[in-house]
């Protein structure tokens, strides 16, 4: 049996610098997906889209497998899952309290800055997003001693992911 390119092994022991690069790279490509998707509507977006809404739960689950490297293969397809679900229980709770808590944003003010303001804020949510999920996911993989707390850790990801939102 051959040994792909991107095994738990391989990221396991990947240096510290390479494993970066790799973290980086994903985030920069979603960034940039992320800023064509804000200023260049096409035909594309929706697919688009479900890579931007990917690279979190991609970075979370590489940073999973690279603090925890002896998990199962069914435990880090569980947190996979769960990165991706968890990103529904957000969309789905900020689409009903988010107008509540995120507050009215003049049209005035859209109208002048060109929706800078709003290009902005898709950013840094989406930045927020990479930095919770692969925060959470490191801390969640590091309590190996205690699977009650990592669950619980990984179950405060949307919680989290919606102060993040609207404090934007």
């Amino acid at each position: 049996m051959s040994d792909s390119v991107l095994s738990r092994s391989s990221v396991a022991d990947l240096d510290r610098r390479t494993f970066a690069g790799l973290l980086s790279g994903i985030i920069v490509l979603g960034l940039a997906l992320q800023v064509f998707l804000s200023t260049q509507p096409t035909t594309l977006s929706i697919e688009l889209g479900r890579i931007v809404t990917l690279a979190p739960i991609v970075v979370a689950t590489l940073a999973y497998v690279r603090t925890r490297p002896t998990a199962a293969a069914w435990e880090i397809g569980a947190v996979a899952v769960w990165g991706f679900l968890a990103q529904r229980i957000v969309d789905i709770a900020w689409f009903i309290a988010g107008p509540a808590l995120a507050g009215a944003v003049g049209v005035s003010a859209i109208l002048l800055s060109g929706g800078a303001e709003l290009r902005l804020a898709e950013l840094l949510r989406y930045l927020g997003t990479v930095a919770v999920f692969a925060g959470f996911y490191t801390a969640a993989a590091s309590r190996r001693d205690r699977p009650i707390v990592s669950a619980i850790t990984l179950m405060a990801v949307p919680v989290v992911l919606v102060v993040i939102y609207a404090a934007i």
